[in-house]
């Protein structure tokens, strides 16, 4: 019987034969925004929202230490405790915003079901 080698090699890839043919009849999951430059997430400002809840839930609502607050949202965003840190103070106008409406946990849950906000 025969043997057929399903797959090519490019220097440091590996691509099945008529991936690509397959894949173009799908339509692009996201278009890129030209206008972007820099390295930025597409989801970068959803995130960075997220990282304002969260600072509010872990500092006024469970009443966490500033320094405790950023090192467990470490663990939550995989970002550094000095990058987080940045973003607070960046988003302190949706931070007020925040604090101004004093969303309960159930809010807080509806908006990000993702995370345990118990």
């Amino acid at each position: 019987m025969p043997h057929f080698d399903v797959t090519f090699v490019i220097p440091n890839k590996t691509m099945i034969r008529g991936a690509q043919t397959i894949t173009s009849i799908f339509p692009v999951a996201f278009e890129t925004d030209a206008k972007r430059k820099g390295k930025r997430s597409v989801f970068a400002s959803e995130r960075d929202a997220c990282i304002a809840y969260r600072f509010y839930f872990r500092y006024h609502i469970l009443r966490e230490r500033f320094d405790d607050s950023v090192a467990n949202m470490e663990k939550e965003f995989f970002l550094s405790g000095r990058t987080i840190v940045d973003k607070i103070s960046e988003l302190q106008p949706l931070l007020k915003d925040i604090v101004g409406n004093a969303p309960d946990r159930k809010q807080l849950r509806n908006r990000y079901p993702h995370f345990n906000w118990n």
